[in-house]
């Protein structure tokens, strides 16, 4: 049984930088190291620079795939325009942008009353509009 690998072959970082221009793949960059696609993943997920790395490709494929959706965006694509703004901005057609506060009105209402209570109340009201209206 070979030795597995515990870190990337010399060279990986111009071949997955390179890679990661024309689209990446686990299993092509894997290919392209000749280390099978079980022990990149593995290396991948211990070792540290490995990580790093493979992060920095990634990165790299991002920032291209995003170049490309910014120019079609630019030329008018509707699509590729939303699709930049909900991803980058969080803005999307759903929700409108909100100013920075909100204003919270909470209003406290009384317990319910019993029905004889209610019906003293209603029967002292009048009296006491009577009253009012005296002053």
């Amino acid at each position: 049984m070979a030795r597995p690998f515990e870190r990337l072959p010399p060279g990986s970082r111009d071949t997955l930088l390179s890679m990661a221009r024309n689209g990446l793949k686990e299993s092509t960059a894997a290919t392209a190291l000749g280390v099978p696609l079980n022990e990149f993943r593995r290396v991948i997920a211990k070792n540290p620079e490995a990580k790093a790395l493979w992060q920095e490709a990634l990165s790299v494929e991002r920032d291209a795939l995003l170049g490309a959706l910014f120019n079609k965006a630019m030329e008018g694509d509707s699509k590729s325009a939303q699709f930049l703004l909900s991803a980058r901005h969080g803005m999307n057609e759903k929700a409108t942008e909100t100013p920075g506060e909100r204003i919270n009105i909470t209003f406290q209402l009384p317990a319910a009353l019993s029905p004889d209570q209610y019906t003293k109340l209603v029967q002292n009201e009048p009296a006491k509009l009577t009253n009012d209206e005296d002053k």
